[in-house]
């Protein structure tokens, strides 16, 4: 598949998702480069452990800029503080090379991503469903597209 057709298929996933579906498309996203980092401290990569912390980063940006902090309450709070711990732990993995710590942040992500499909009614899919492993978080535009992170207070 060429990288043009990629980003229609990519699109075209969004496009047709409710926007639970694009936050736990996103989780799904989130994981997998997490355990790329992983995977890159195994094998003493640094280019690719920068580069895959580097789009989680965009990731957990993206989740940011999709709560609604006005009408979201305590839950938008939460999931605020949650995605904030998770940043803080992938910057402490850059200096420890600890690949625990990024395993324990996959099971939370995991069971929040649960936790979404068993509170929304979302059919259930195994993880990445309908995203091609090469997935780039600037195909999702309905996720909040980089250009309004700008309204977030961090940026990656």
């Amino acid at each position: 598949m060429g990288n043009q057709e990629l980003t229609a298929y990519r699109e075209a996933n969004v496009q047709g998702a409710s926007p639970v579906e694009v936050v736990i498309m996103l989780y799904d996203v989130l994981v997998r480069d997490l355990k790329k980092v992983i995977g890159a401290i195994r094998a003493s990569d640094i280019q690719e452990r920068v580069d895959q912390s580097n789009h989680a980063f965009q990731v957990l940006q993206e989740l940011e800029c999709l709560l609604d902090m006005e009408r979201g309450g305590t839950t938008a709070r939460d999931l605020s503080r949650f995605y904030s711990h998770v940043r803080a732990k992938l910057m402490e993995v850059q200096f420890k090379l600890d690949s625990a710590i990024l395993q324990r942040q996959i099971e939370m992500v995991l069971d929040l991503r649960q936790g979404w499909v068993e509170a929304m009614g979302v059919p259930e899919a195994a993880p990445m469903t309908g995203i091609p492993a090469a997935a780039e978080i600037g195909a999702y535009p309905e996720a909040g597209a980089m250009e309004e992170a700008r309204y977030c207070g961090w940026s990656a």
